[in-house]
């Protein structure tokens, strides 16, 4: 089975999100070589920028607290008030280095089990066609044009999936023009890890 992801599915594990246990699930039978991992390339930047913006929002918050901090340093009644504030403070930091962390750990994974799709013109032609019929975003446009590209070289009859929590984007019930040329290629969208590791667990089982 081919199991295609995108950078949401990276995102989960790096910031230990609700579905972060059945990601990991799904990336431990790619290492077990029971399904192929497959992202393409272009999924592989959007965590980093998403680490690094919450780490600016958190900055800004963490700022405030040292403010908050030093003005409370004068009241000697506040003492329980400051020990909690520093430890929240230090909990700030240490959050963003063990998802850069997490996030060079999944990334070694992905390049050692999984199956990078490069992008080329071809795709990025693909990507604008998509972006105008289908109202995607670039980014989006550029990710389902790569699979798609890929999907066209896998046999038909091999089972594939395609997951992301992007509902809004690939599984709206009012277009159903991606369902339709995933289904094409037998490859089903699903907007759960969860659903997805047991669809993935079910269909190894009946194979």
């Amino acid at each position: 089975m081919i199991v295609y992801i995108e950078s949401n599915f990276v995102l989960d594990m790096a910031l230990e999100q609700k579905e972060s246990s059945a990601a990991r699930s799904i990336l431990s039978l790619a290492e077990s070589h029971q399904v192929e991992l497959v992202y393409p390339s272009f999924v592989l930047s959007e965590p980093f920028e998403k680490v690094v913006r919450v780490r600016r929002e958190r900055n800004i918050l963490q700022r405030s607290l040292v403010k908050t901090l030093n003005d409370l340093k004068r009241l000697e009644p506040h003492k329980r008030i400051m020990l909690d504030l520093e430890s929240t403070i230090n909990m700030l930091g240490d959050a963003h280095v063990k998802q850069i962390d997490l996030l060079y750990t999944i990334f070694g994974q992905l390049a050692y089990i999984g199956r990078c799709i490069h992008i080329d013109e071809a795709d990025f032609r693909d990507a604008s066609a998509y972006r105008d019929s289908l109202g995607l975003s670039l980014q989006d446009s550029i990710i389902y044009a790569a699979m798609v590209a890929d999907l066209k070289k896998q046999p038909r009859e091999e089972a594939k999936c395609f997951l992301s929590r992007d509902r809004k984007t690939f599984g709206s019930d009012t277009d159903r023009s991606i369902k339709v040329e995933l289904e094409k290629h037998n490859c089903r969208y699903i907007s759960s890890f969860t659903q997805a590791l047991d669809f993935i667990q079910s269909s190894l089982k009946i194979g």
